[in-house]
């Protein structure tokens, strides 16, 4: 049977990664759900909707749940548990089947696979999430389609190898901006009876969930976000009415509150970045400076870390900046160092530096830094740390144990750019060689600072 693709979709976002002839004998399409953790505006979905309805058979989602990620922890879990069970329900009253397993993600998907027609993927770009996608497709031997719905331009679309620099991806991103916000439907899937599954895959709750799984449950969880995609879309309706008139001119200050806080949701798929961006346009030209300033880091910034991810093999890695940077950093190895400190000090936010502390102490709290002074956060283990690349590290795993929109390519790209990457050489300084500094005074021109300062000083 010949597919016929859907019309209300950029062809762009839609990858075959396997052809072949749809299994006439498979009781359902399957939607393999990782990257994209939602039930609205979710291409990946509506897109397995459209294809059940073609092949008349019922829509299977799968989320697989693996407690081996490096950092795992409590917190990182009930976050994402949060917005998978509420999309779950959603699903549920959709008619759609939704099926939560713990096991390893490409195991459950191959298993599940056994009795599919088809399987339709949403697309990550870490590592392991196309090694999962690759291992799952080189197992099955039916139709394979990879769906793109975690930016607004599809990655490959913007460039075919990895980009140096914002200033050369953003003109590209502002031609084909407004062609890749096409609304996505809410299907009505045709086939909506339950498939019978095995007692042991019963569903479960957040707190049964969270005591299977082996992680830490000594980092705390975090109540000022909450996780799901009705969370995520209170929060859009704050900042566009509320935030997004100063977001230009206040959006560095950590001491003005003018920032999204749409990060976490973001980082787990419960919001997609086309809706949010179609909502400021409800209110908004495109041509406000504001969101102006704000599609440089919804779109052109967080873009920009997916090409970096998805181009560059040691993303993650110290040896996977730019060459420059690490001959300037490692010339100055031998300046002297006014402090040195080890991960336990850094980790408790014990330094003699009231500023980072406060930052340090934001993610211990909170799970997120601001954006500003999370910059500072991270060029100033550059400052305390014997080399470079224990700089680096320190700050991958802090970010990735305590970050609710860590191990995340914004995160990587973000630490990466702090050490050089998508920057240019400076004069030569101290310790930091070429690589940009960041100091205290440039954190005391924010004329709000001292609100941050308070709030995040014990």
């Amino acid at each position: 049977m010949s597919l016929e693709f859907p019309d209300f979709l950029r062809k762009e976002r839609i990858n075959i990664l396997k052809r072949g002839n749809i299994n006439s004998k498979g009781a359902y399409i399957l939607y393999f759900m990782e990257a994209s953790q939602r039930a609205d505006h979710n291409p990946a979905l509506e897109v397995a909707i459209f294809f059940a309805n073609q092949v008349k058979a019922p829509l299977l989602v799968y989320f697989g749940l693996i407690d081996k990620y490096r950092y795992s922890n409590v917190r990182y879990y009930k976050f994402m548990l949060q917005g998978i069970i509420k999309t779950r329900q959603k699903l549920r009253q959709r008619g759609i089947n939704f099926v939560i397993l713990k096991m390893d993600p490409p195991q459950g998907a191959i298993l599940l696979a056994d009795r599919a027609k088809m399987i339709v993927f949403d697309r990550g770009y870490l590592r392991h999430q196309r090694l999962w996608r690759e291992e799952i497709t080189r197992k099955v031997s039916i139709p394979v389609l990879e769906v793109e719905g975690e930016v607004v331009v599809p990655v490959e679309f913007l460039a075919q190898k990895e980009v140096p620099y914002a200033r050369f991806l953003r003109p590209r991103i502002f031609r084909y901006l407004t062609h890749f916000l096409e609304p996505i439907p809410t299907l009505e899937p045709k086939i909506k009876d339950q498939l019978e599954f095995p007692e042991n895959w019963e569903e479960e709750t957040e707190d049964i969930y969270l005591s299977k799984l082996n992680i830490d449950k000594g980092v705390s969880t975090v109540e000022y976000y909450q996780g799901g995609e009705d969370e995520a879309m209170l929060r859009l309706e704050v900042f566009v009415r509320e935030r997004l008139a100063l977001y230009a001119q206040h959006r560095s200050d950590p001491g003005m509150k003018v920032t999204s806080e749409l990060s976490p949701y973001l980082r787990f798929g419960q919001i997609s970045p086309v809706k949010i961006l179609r909502r400021v346009l409800e209110d908004y030209p495109l041509e406000d400076e504001n969101v102006a300033s704000f599609v440089n880091e919804l779109v052109v910034w967080r873009e920009l870390a997916r090409n970096y991810v998805w181009f560059n093999p040691l993303y993650n890695q110290y040896e996977g900046l730019p060459k420059w940077a690490r001959e300037t950093l490692e010339a100055h190895l031998g300046d002297k160092r006014p402090y040195i400190y080890d991960l336990d000090v850094l980790e408790r936010a014990e330094t003699h530096d009231p500023y980072w502390n406060a930052a340090q102490r934001e993610l211990l709290t909170k799970g997120t830094i601001h954006n500003y002074i999370r910059m500072y956060w991270c060029k100033k283990l550059i400052e305390w740390t014997d080399h470079p690349k224990q700089a680096f590290n320190i700050a991958c795993y802090l970010n990735d144990k305590y970050a609710l929109d860590g191990r995340d390519p914004n995160g990587y790209a973000g630490i990466s750019w702090c050490f050089g990457s998508f920057d240019r050489p400076f004069p030569e300084r101290q310790i930091y060689g070429k690589v940009r500094k960041m100091s205290q005074a440039s954190l005391l021109t924010k004329a709000n600072f001292s609100r941050y300062l308070e709030e995040f000083s014990s």
